[in-house]
């Protein structure tokens, strides 16, 4: 993986609703012109252009003018383990020591072309090894190997996410895409909505618009569910479910 960006080390630390807004003015701002300039540029280098597939041209059209988003990741069932993730390169997009059905992961991209196309996610037993480094060395940010594994999914992404949903951002400044992963004991749900920014009484603050996908959770209020999410579950039927992540 990576090191870790200016950017990047600053959205971890992201967790106040007025840092979350802080975020969403750095994302759209100077991503506007960073991210446009490197997907967009006009005078290209002609063999990049050139080893452009028909799905990457797509999907440059597909996701212009989104720069950045929000990105949840979270676990439902057993507990899984050793969690490596996969893009369609075979390239490392995420990694967990564990997620249970109570701990979310939170981070963000800055980059609406490192959605993956494909995601290919497994879970380990504890046994399992980091794999190692270009010296060597066991580093868990290569994701893990070993053990046994327990769920091996692959599924679609960058595709699934709607145009109209891309479309609303684009026309809504003070909206971020976030996209939602969640590991079940019988598969990888893909999900997303829009984290909209908008003037309340008593402040400033944001609301989620615009769910679709395999998972909605529920919407809580003071501690109680107000509002039940839902679940595709293997035979394609939505089925409402209650969990609080």
């Amino acid at each position: 993986m990576k090191k870790p960006s200016f950017l990047s080390t600053l959205a971890t630390l992201v967790s106040s609703s007025h840092q979350r807004q802080l975020l969403s003015m750095m994302l759209s701002g100077f991503f506007l012109i960073g991210g446009a300039y490197i997907l967009l540029k006009p005078k290209a280098l002609p063999e990049k252009v050139i080893n452009l597939t028909p799905e990457d041209k797509m999907l440059i059209h597909k996701y212009r003018g989104i720069h950045g988003g929000a990105l949840y990741i979270s676990a439902i069932g057993e507990k899984k383990n050793k969690i490596t993730m996969l893009n369609q390169n075979g390239a490392v997009w995420d990694f967990q020591l564990s997620l249970g059905q109570r701990g979310p992961s939170y981070s963000t991209f800055t980059d609406a072309m490192s959605i993956p196309r494909t995601l290919h996610v497994t879970w380990r037993t504890e046994d399992a090894e980091a794999r190692e480094n270009s010296y060597g060395l066991p580093d868990i940010s290569h994701g893990f190997e070993g053990g046994t594994i327990l769920g091996d999914y692959t599924v679609q992404v960058a595709s699934r996410i709607p145009d109209e949903v891309l479309d609303f951002i684009r026309k809504n400044g003070n909206s971020l895409l976030r996209l939602k992963i969640r590991l079940a004991d019988h598969a990888v749900l893909v999900g997303w909505d829009v984290e909209e920014w908008y003037n309340a009484i008593g402040g400033r603050t944001y609301r989620y618009v615009m769910p679709g996908g395999d998972f909605k959770e529920p919407k809580i209020k003071y501690g109680k569910v107000i509002e039940r999410g839902w679940m595709i579950t293997p035979d394609g039927k939505k089925v409402e479910m209650d969990w609080t992540d």
